[in-house]
């Protein structure tokens, strides 16, 4: 950390995106995630500990998505957040929110003519047993020939991290993008393309019904070439944190990095010259690492390390050895809910993905 630092700028973007918003004619309502979560649209499929493929240990809560969903192969869930870090009290309007990040695959679906990005589940998951859930659409807000539109996020979404209205999406070579859960825009239209259509003088976000717009960018300027594979919120840590990390299928050294958040405005830190300067960093010493997370000085990485499509979830502190548990097939990102005690996950196999919360007690 002395020699490299680690360091992010901040692009900037915030008024000139926040312009560009403004901008957007009153037919492209406002709406807030609250009014989003009265409108969601999908049912997910309740799922008992003893159906979730690795066995994972602790279960208290696991769903499927519905139909479609599970088998769809150009959409894969990445990355999982929740109102647990975007809202102190874990909750928005009385509803406890979980949001999954899918990137879309373009290659796997024939016929396709554009990237469509990201898009973000937003599910229910206050009744375990009526989790209903509905998709977002990632957006860049762009002037197009003087009039304000929208440009696709074509990025993996390996993690996500929601503090405050702000959420934290890693792009794997360069840092983070950052968008804003309260300027949430409704369109007009279904068609399936993305933007403003001088045809018919409306917006359409590839038949999604919401879409949720960058406002800036942290990007890395240093020398040590950090990834960022995924990134979880630490509120354990003072001030609250992101912790990233790298993807390496190859060795056991890529890196997991703190980067300090800012409490009132929900930005990164901001350094006297202007920076973001990571506060930790480490090597995880697994390999594989799709998922991590930080909770009162202890990590715990997701890894599909094991053969096949199996799981492995490890516990470490630092200078200590860690500990290596059983975990879901095929993992992706963490999540903690700090109300409940319970670590979230999610796996992304074709016809097997499945988000589950398991109690911190029978990890840690």
């Amino acid at each position: 950390i002395d020699r490299c630092a680690f360091p992010l700028t901040d692009r900037g973007t915030w008024i000139d995106h926040g312009a560009i918003i403004d901008a957007f004619p009153e037919t492209l309502a406002r709406v807030t995630l609250a009014d989003v979560a009265l409108d969601l649209n999908r049912a997910a499929v309740t799922r008992t500990a003893a159906q979730v493929p690795g066995n994972p240990p602790g279960v208290q809560r696991a769903f499927a998505w519905q139909a479609g969903d599970e088998s769809v192969a150009y959409w894969i869930p990445q990355g999982i957040t929740g109102s647990f870090d975007g809202r102190a009290d874990g909750l928005v309007a009385g509803k406890k929110l979980v949001l999954v990040s899918w990137y879309y695959e373009q290659a796997q679906d024939p016929g396709s003519t554009a990237d469509k990005g990201v898009r973000i589940a937003i599910a229910d998951v206050t009744d375990p047993a009526a989790v209903t859930y509905r998709f977002a659409l990632l957006v860049e807000p762009v002037m197009t020939a003087g009039q304000p539109s929208f440009a696709p996020v074509s990025v993996h979404a390996g993690g996500i991290a929601w503090f405050g209205d702000l959420l934290y999406v890693p792009v794997t070579g360069s840092g983070f993008r950052v968008f804003d859960l309260s300027k949430i825009m409704r369109t007009e239209s279904v068609a399936d393309r993305l933007g403003y259509d001088p045809a018919t003088g409306m917006f359409d976000a590839h038949g999604y019904r919401y879409v949720i717009p960058e406002v800036s960018e942290y990007v890395d300027a240093g020398a040590c070439e950090a990834r960022f594979s995924y990134v979880a919120l630490d509120r354990s840590s003072s001030p609250p944190s992101l912790v990233s990390g790298e993807y390496d299928s190859a060795t056991v050294t890529g890196r997991v990095f703190r980067w300090p958040l800012d409490p009132a405005t929900g930005r990164l830190q901001l350094t006297d010259a202007n920076r973001v300067v990571a506060d930790g960093a480490w090597f995880a010493g697994e390999s594989h690492v799709q998922g991590g997370l930080a909770h009162d000085a202890t990590f715990w990485l997701s890894s599909s390390q094991p053969a096949g499509s199996g799981g492995a979830l490890y516990r470490a502190r630092v200078d200590a050895p860690s500990a290596t548990l059983g975990w879901i097939d095929s993992p992706e990102d963490l999540a903690f809910d700090p109300q409940a005690n319970l670590v979230w996950s999610l796996s992304e196999g074709l016809d097997a993905r499945y988000v589950i919360g398991v109690a911190l007690g029978a990890i840690d």
